[in-house]
């Protein structure tokens, strides 16, 4: 019995000491590390704090015919910053969504897929004069929309705006270039690709970054398909300008890192607020509309996201600075990851086992149970997306590079020679090249080589297309014209 009473004793102080070591972890005030400083500072204001931002017309693209879409974007994102992180875009008020495209009319527009895409482009009258006739003032807006200033808006804000209209705007506005002719293709080219690399390295959200890095891929695509078509060099020239490799703002995920673990402190410092269940649907729908785009999957907003425990009690150990710490560091550590060619981003468990203290920590520290019981984030497909667009244009550099290279030099020593601008970005080293199938290939976000089976590499085929016809000079001013005679033809105006 004295020695039953002993290990009884022994058991109840263990358990004393747990309970008064746990106590004394849950008072005690951990320093805040320089990374929490770091992810909780403000974002730059790219767009000088004015409404006269792009990002409020993207909001409010699909307004009515008879609304300011930038107005009402920017009433759309007042209301949700209201209660920022909690509040999604509410697309449900009247004249919100009048000009919603149908969703049959946005899987018509891909002459992307096709291995040809120039002569596609050619091919689609129809499809035009469908949009033409019902969404015509979406493409003026977009017009509209390319020059204007962008910043994006959306940082810390819960769930995906609207996205389809906008892209949808953007094939057709390159497509009727194309359909015009290849000087107004090309020139509309040059207008559309720098503004969506400017939106690319001002995107603070996964949702604006990915759709950026889709109508680069778009227009990278066109590039090689026309230098695959032995252009002269005057258009030549105008390609080499246009496929210049992604900068270093423009590839990273600094803030879009940070707007998740933005948006998550906001969700469990806060109580939840109420909405209604309409905006969050229509977010999520949107979301698999970009997951279907993307083809990253219909979760990939979900598997990015700050991830929260279940179980309540986590819940308020969470709160502890040390735990936002671990969240930073490794946000911190992913972002360095994510510059690195072979990618290979640290998982948040690896991260949460380098900040235990001691060996009892597991017992006193109920951080180790919160990395062990969430998801893991999965930023590797997001960022693998945005590569693959910096591979499109760096393959584009690569061909105008080869064009200009000594005939006799070996392929394989001009590519390595290019430099490492020009370099795959998913490993580092040089692109590869396949002689026997005539293509230049990246090995794309999978890492592997396939031999440049567009299915799963980044490839562009070389010289394969029919030569491009020359372009034709623009006509000279002469006599005037005798009366009731057709006008002479002129030079299209840019866009």
């Amino acid at each position: 019995m004295g020695k039953f009473l002993g290990y009884a004793l022994l058991a109840a102080l263990l358990v004393g000491s747990i309970i008064v070591a746990g106590m004394v972890w849950l008072g005690a005030k951990d320093p805040v590390s320089d990374a929490f400083t770091t992810f909780t500072a403000p974002p730059p204001d790219f767009a000088a704090g004015t409404t006269d931002n792009g990002y409020f017309m993207l909001i409010g693209f699909a307004a009515g015919p008879n609304a300011d879409p930038a107005k009402t974007g920017y009433d759309i994102w007042r209301e949700a910053e209201n209660a920022r992180g909690h509040y999604y875009f509410d697309y449900s008020k009247e004249g919100r969504t009048e000009l919603r495209v149908q969703t049959d009319l946005l899987q018509t527009i891909q002459a992307w897929k096709s291995d040809d895409p120039i002569t596609k482009l050619s091919q689609l009258e129809e499809t035009l004069q469908t949009f033409q006739t019902r969404y015509k003032l979406l493409l003026e807006r977009y017009t509209q929309w390319l020059s204007l200033p962008f910043d994006d808006e959306g940082y810390g804000h819960a769930g995906t705006p609207r996205l389809a209209e906008i892209f949808l705007a953007h094939r057709v506005y390159v497509a009727e270039g194309f359909k015009q002719g290849l000087a107004k293709g090309i020139d509309r080219l040059s207008t559309d690709l720098p503004t969506w690399r400017l939106v690319l390295a001002h995107a603070k959200t996964p949702s604006v970054k990915l759709l950026a890095a889709a109508a680069i891929r778009d227009d990278a695509k066109l590039i090689s398909a026309l230098l695959s078509r032995q252009p002269d060099d005057a258009t030549a020239k105008q390609l080499a300008d246009l496929a210049q490799p992604l900068a270093t703002d423009e590839r990273s995920l600094r803030w879009l890192l940070q707007h998740e673990f933005a948006g998550g402190l906001s969700r469990y410092k806060s109580i939840p607020l109420a909405q209604g269940p309409a905006p969050k649907q229509q977010s999520d729908e949107e979301a698999r509309w970009l997951a279907g785009l993307t083809g990253l999957g219909d979760d990939v907003m979900d598997r990015i996201e700050l991830p929260l425990p279940a179980n309540p009690v986590l819940r308020v150990a969470m709160k502890k600075q040390r735990t936002l710490n671990v969240f930073a560091a490794y946000y911190e550590a992913a972002l360095k990851a994510s510059g690195v060619a072979p990618i290979k981003l640290p998982t948040l468990r690896e991260i949460g086992k380098q900040g235990s203290r001691s060996v009892l920590d597991p017992l006193v520290n109920p951080i180790d149970s919160v990395f062990s019981s969430v998801p893991e984030p999965a930023w590797t497909p997001v960022l693998g997306y945005v590569l693959e667009a910096d591979a499109r244009l760096r393959l584009a550099g690569l061909q105008i590079i080869l064009r200009r290279a000594p005939k006799q030099q070996p392929m394989a020593v001009v590519i390595g020679q290019a430099g490492p601008d020009y370099y795959d970005p998913f490993t580092g080293i040089p692109m590869v090249w396949n002689a026997a199938q005539g293509v230049l290939y990246s090995v794309g976000k999978d890492g592997r080589d396939d031999g440049g089976e567009s299915s799963f590499d980044v490839s562009v085929k070389l010289g394969e297309s029919p030569p491009l016809a020359p372009a034709k000079a623009p006509a000279k001013p002469g006599k005037p014209a005798k009366p009731g005679a057709k006008p002479a033809p002129q030079p299209a105006k840019k866009a």
